[in-house]
């Protein structure tokens, strides 16, 4: 995310959670999910514009590995995307289908949230 956090006087993106193992497989997925998303904040969300924000924070709940993702400060959301992109697509189904996890959009009118859920079981791989 650091690549993304070009705003000198002040952090853009703030980012909290405890340590989470997380296995090779797993890692990639994720690194897919984050890295889609923060491209698609610098294109059209809160990090295309000087005063947007994100905050980024997870934890493990029960045998869940819990992630948001919160938008703040980019352009009003008019009306939520009709399509996909491939990178969209590609993170879904990797969340979905390789870790068995979930992924959820809400496309509220100040900013994307993003939630995240994963077995932590599945992290392990």
């Amino acid at each position: 995310m650091q690549p993304y956090d070009d705003v000198a006087s002040r952090e853009r993106i703030v980012v909290s959670g405890p340590e989470v193992p997380v296995g090779a497989m797993a890692v990639t997925s994720l690194a897919l999910a984050l890295r889609e998303t923060a491209t698609n904040a610098a294109k059209y969300g809160a990090l295309s514009g000087p005063n947007g924000s994100i905050r980024i924070k997870w934890e493990a709940q029960d045998s869940d590995f819990h992630l948001e993702w919160e938008e703040t400060g980019g352009p009003l959301i008019i009306a939520p995307p009709q399509t996909g992109g491939f990178g969209s697509v590609l993170t879904e189904r990797s969340i979905t289908y390789q870790l068995g996890g979930k992924i959820d959009y809400d496309w509220r009118r100040n900013g994307l949230k993003l939630s995240m859920v994963v077995p932590l079981d599945r992290l392990g791989i």
